[in-house]
C-alpha cells in the first residue's frame, strides 16, 4: 500500500495487458521492460513479483521447470488443467498420463507441444500429478484414480495395527489425491485409488483412508511394532505440510488399543501430560476403564517427537539442513526426505531444498540465503549432479568454504555411479557405507536408513561441539 510504483511499470503492466498472447518467455519479458522504461533486470524482477501477485501476469520463477514461461492469461492455465481433469480418455485409464497424449487432449493451437512441461510441472508444483518412477514421461493423476478398493485393503485389521485418525469440520475433496502425490515414492499403483493408498516402508505397511461420510482419515500400520511408529511419523509429517495450508484444524484422535472404536483426543493427551496427569478414566459402553496418558502418546509419537500442548515446537534446537542436487535426482532426493521426515519430525533438523522457494521470490538470493544459513549439506552425488553448473560451480565451492571454516557439515550422499576421485569433496566421508551408490542397493530401505543414521550422528556431534564451546568461554 501507497509505494511508490515508477511510471514506466504501469506502462509494462498496460502492454501486458493488452497483448493477444496466452504467454511470452522471460526472455520477452524482458525486452518488453527494456523498450518501455526499465532497463534494470533487478526492477524487472521485482515488476513480475508484483504481476504474479495481482494475477496479471503468473510467473514461477523460483522454480527451475518453470521460470521461463511468463503466463498472461491466468485462464489459459487453469482451463489446460481442468481440460485434463475433465477428460474421459484420462478417467477411462484412471489418471494414467501420457505425454504424448497431450497432443490429442489439448488444443495444439492454445496448448502447443513446446508448452506441455510447463502444464506438467505446474501440475505437479501444486500436488496435482507426479512422474512415473520407472517412466519419466508417464504421469498419474490422483484425482483420477479408481474409485474401487482394492482387496489389499481387508487385511488391515484395526485390533492387530497401530491407528491414529484425523476428523475434519469438512472434508476437503482433494486431500487423499495430495496425500497421495506427497507420499507416492512409498506406494505402488495398484495400492492407489480416489480415497485411499497403502505404503511401503521399511518392512512396515500403512493403510490411509478417506471416509467422506464420516469426514475422516483413518490411518492404520501393521508390520514389525518396533518400527511402525517411524511410517506413522512420515504420514503425520505429510498431513501436516497439507493441513498448514488449512483456515481450520482437523481434531488429531488416538484410538485406545483394544476399544479401537474409542478414541481420545491427542492434544488433549497433551494437556493432561503437561499439567502432570499420568492416567484417567474413559467409559466405554458399560464399563469405566484406567488409561495410562504416556502409554497412549508414546504408542503414536516417536521419540523426541512430541509437542507442547499449545503447538509451540521447538525449532530453535533443530539444525538446518540444505540439499544440493541435480533436479535429475529429484525421485531419489524425495525418497531421501521421505526418511529424514523422522528427523524433522524429532524437531532435530529443519531440511530446506529449492523447491521449497516460495512463488515470486529470487531464487537465486533464496538459495544463497539458506545455503548460507545451513548448519548440514548434503551433496546428492551423481553424473548429473558433477555436470551441473551451478550445483558444482556455485552450491559446491560454497559449501566447501564453509565446511572448512567449521560453519557447517559437508556429507556427500552417492546416489548413481559417478567418477568423483578428484572432485573437492573426495577426502569426505560418504555415505552409504563404502560410498556404495543408492540405486546399487537390492534394498534402499537399507541403504536409507544408514543415511539417516549417519546424519543423526552428525547432528549429535556438531551440537556436543556446540555445547563444549558453550562451556569454554
Amino acid at each position: 500500500m501507497r509505494d511508490p510504483f515508477p511510471g514506466s511499470w504501469f506502462e509494462i503492466k498496460k502492454r501486458l495487458s493488452k497483448m493477444a498472447a496466452n504467454y511470452i518467455s522471460f526472455e520477452k519479458y524482458r525486452e518488453i521492460c527494456q523498450a518501455d522504461g526499465e532497463p534494470e533486470p533487478i526492477a524487472q524482477n521485482s515488476l513480475a513479483v508484483h504481476l504474479h501477485s495481482l494475477g496479471i501476469a503468473l510467473n514461477y520463477k523460483d522454480d527451475s521447470r518453470l521460470r521461463d514461461t511468463h503466463v498472461l492469461d491466468p485462464h489459459w492455465v487453469t482451463n489446460g488443467i481442468y481440460t485434463l481433469l475433465n477428460d474421459h480418455e484420462l478417467t477411462e485409464t484412471n489418471g494414467e498420463l501420457e505425454i504424448d497424449c497431450l497432443n490429442r487432449l489439448l488444443d495444439p493451437k492454445d496448448y502447443p507441444l513446446e508448452r506441455h512441461d510447463f502444464l506438467l510441472g505446474l501440475m505437479r508444483k501444486f500436488e496435482l500429478c507426479f512422474p512415473f518412477q520407472d517412466d519419466e514421461k508417464r504421469y498419474l493423476i490422483p484425482d483420477l484414480l479408481d474409485k474401487q478398493q482394492p482387496k489389499a485393503a481387508s487385511q488391515f485389521e484395526p485390533s492387530e495395527c497401530l491407528n491414529f485418525r484425523y476428523k475434519y469440520p469438512i472434508l476437503p475433496e482433494g486431500l487423499l489425491p495430495r496425500f497421495i502425490v506427497r507420499t507416492h515414492v512409498l506406494s505402488d499403483h495398484q495400492l492407489r485409488w480416489r480415497t485411499g493408498v497403502i505404503l511401503n516402508f521399511e518392512g512396515n505397511q500403512a493403510l490411509v483412508k478417506a471416509d467422506p461420510q464420516d469426514k475422516s482419515v483413518s490411518i492404520s500400520v501393521n508390520g514389525p511394532i518396533s518400527s511402525r511408529r517411524r511410517l506413522l511419523a512420515i504420514i503425520r509429517s505429510d498431513f501436516d505440510r497439507i493441513h498448514s495450508n488449512f483456515k481450520f484444524t482437523p481434531k488429531e484422535l488416538v484410538p485406545v488399543p483394544g476399544y479401537h472404536n474409542i478414541a481420545v483426543s491427542y492434544k488433549d493427551l497433551l494437556i493432561r501430560e503437561n499439567k502432570g496427569r499420568k492416567s484417567f478414566e474413559e467409559v466405554v459402553g458399560d464399563e469405566l476403564i484406567d488409561l495410562n496418558v504416556q502409554d497412549l502418546l508414546n504408542g503414536v509419537d516417536i521419540e523426541g517427537s512430541r509437542q507442547s500442548a499449545s503447538g509451540i515446537e521447538r525449532r530453535d534446537q533443530a539444525l538446518k539442513l540444505f540439499y544440493s542436487y541435480s533436479h535429475k535426482d529429484e525421485t531419489l532426493r524425495n525418497q531421501l526426505d521421505t526418511h529424514l521426515k523422522i528427523l524433522q519430525r524429532q524437531k532435530l533438523i529443519q531440511p530446506w531444498h529449492d523447491r521449497c522457494i516460495v512463488a515470486g521470490t529470487d531464487w537465486a538470493k533464496e538459495i544463497d540465503d539458506n545455503l548460507k544459513r545451513a548448519d548440514i549439506i548434503l551433496l546428492l552425488i551423481s553424473a548429473d549432479f558433477i555436470a551441473s553448473d551451478y550445483c558444482y560451480e556455485i552450491e559446491l565451492k560454497q559449501a566447501m568454504e564453509r565446511h572448512y571454516a567449521g560453519e557447517a557439515r559437508v556429507i556427500p550422499i552417492i546416489l548413481r555411479h559417478a567418477d568423483w576421485t578428484d572432485t573437492p569433496f573426495s577426502a569426505l566421508q560418504a555415505f552409504p557405507p563404502n560410498a556404495k551408490p543408492i540405486t546399487s542397493w537390492s534394498d534402499r530401505d537399507e541403504a536409507w536408513h544408514d543415511v539417516e543414521t549417519a546424519i543423526k550422528e552428525a547432528i549429535k556431534d556438531i551440537k556436543a561441539q556446540r555445547i563444549a564451546k558453550e562451556l569454554m568461554k
